[in-house]
C-alpha cells in the first residue's frame, strides 16, 4: 500500500472509530431520539449538513433540523461533513434532498396562500415545515395534522413540543402499510374544506398495493379543490413488491386520472435539480434520475 492510500485508510480507520464510540458513549445517555424508519433520519442528517457547509445559492433552506437531531448525531453529522464532504456531493441523491427540500417548501407555502384549510403531512419524519412556517400559518388560521410511524410520531411530538408552540399542530400515528387508518380518517372527516396532503419522500417505502388503496382513499375523503403532492420511483428501479409508476408521462396521468384525480405537476426529479440548483447539482455529480415528483387536485 502506497503512502497517500496508507493515509486515506487510515482515516477512515479514525472515522468509524470515533463514529462507533460516540454511539456507545451516548446509547444510553438518556437523549430522545428519533428512530429511522423509511431513512427520515438519514435524510434529516442531510439536510442539517447541506443547510451549515453549502454555499447559500444551494443550502438546504431547513434551519431548524438540528433540533430534530440528538446531540450524538448532530455531532456526527458535523464530522462526516468535515471528513466526507466530497464524498457525499458525488452521490446525486444528496443534492437531490436539496431541491426537493425546496419544492415541497414551494407546495407548503403555495397551500398558505391560497388560504387552504389544513395541511396533513404524512410521513412527516424530521420535516419542521410546520414550524418554520408557524407564524404563516397561525396568520391564515391554518392546522397542520402531522402523521408517521407511532415510533417516529410520539418522539417528534415530545421533541417539537419541547421547542415550539404546537397549537396549530396535531399528531396522528399512521402506517400506510396497514389495511385501513381509522385515525387519519377522523381526522379528514373533520376539515370543513380543501385541504393539501404531501407525502415527501413516502412512497417508495409502500407496500404497491396499499398506496394505491391509499390514493383512491384520499379522492375519496378530501373535498374538492384539495391538493395532493408526493413523489415516487419509477419502475425498473428495485421494487419487491412497493409502490413505482411507469416512466412515461402519459401513463402516470392516465393511472392518477382512472382514480379521479386531475394532474396539475409532474417533473422528473433530474429536472428539478437542474431548475433549482442549476448547474450547480451537476458540477460534483450527473443528476438523480430515479423519482419524480407529481401534484394532483381533486375536480369539482
Amino acid at each position: 500500500m502506497d503512502t497517500s492510500r496508507f493515509v486515506q485508510h487510515i482515516g477512515k480507520l479514525r472515522y468509524i472509530y470515533r463514529a462507533r464510540f460516540v454511539q456507545r458513549a451516548w446509547g444510553f445517555s438518556g437523549h430522545l431520539a428519533m428512530p429511522d424508519l423509511s431513512s427520515s433520519v438519514h435524510v434529516g442528517k442531510l439536510r442539517y449538513i447541506q443547510s451549515i457547509y453549502e454555499a447559500p445559492e444551494c443550502r438546504n433552506p431547513d434551519t431548524l433540523i438540528p433540533y430534530l437531531l440528538s446531540p450524538p448525531l448532530r455531532w456526527l453529522s458535523r464530522l462526516q461533513a468535515k471528513t466526507q464532504l466530497s464524498k457525499l456531493r458525488k452521490n446525486p441523491f444528496y443534492y437531490y434532498i436539496i431541491a426537493r427540500t425546496r419544492y415541497y417548501d414551494q407546495v407548503f407555502t403555495d397551500a398558505i396562500d391560497s388560504n387552504i384549510g389544513c395541511i396533513v403531512n404524512i410521513g412527516c419524519g424530521t420535516d419542521t415545515r410546520a414550524y418554520r412556517f408557524a407564524e404563516q400559518l397561525k396568520f391564515h388560521g391554518i392546522k397542520v395534522v402531522e402523521c408517521d410511524q407511532a415510533a417516529s410520531i410520539a418522539v417528534k411530538q415530545q421533541l417539537a413540543k419541547r421547542m415550539w408552540q404546537t397549537d396549530h399542530v396535531t399528531y396522528v400515528s399512521v402506517d400506510l402499510n396497514d389495511h385501513g387508518w381509522p385515525d387519519l380518517e377522523h381526522c379528514l372527516d373533520a376539515i370543513p374544506c380543501a385541504a393539501l396532503v404531501m407525502l415527501e419522500g413516502v412512497s417508495p417505502y409502500i407496500n404497491g398495493i396499499s398506496f394505491a388503496q391509499f390514493l383512491s382513499f384520499l379522492v375519496v375523503k378530501l373535498h374538492p379543490g384539495s391538493v395532493v403532492a408526493y413523489d415516487y420511483k419509477m419502475q425498473g428501479s428495485y421494487n419487491g413488491n412497493l409502490f413505482r409508476l411507469p416512466a412515461t408521462k402519459h401513463n402516470v396521468i392516465a393511472y392518477h386520472e382512472a382514480l379521479g384525480y386531475r394532474v396539475q405537476h409532474l417533473e422528473l426529479s433530474s429536472g428539478l435539480a437542474s431548475r433549482l440548483l442549476g448547474n450547480f447539482a451537476t458540477s460534483h455529480t450527473c443528476s438523480f434520475a430515479e423519482d419524480a415528483l407529481i401534484k394532483l387536485t381533486i375536480p369539482d
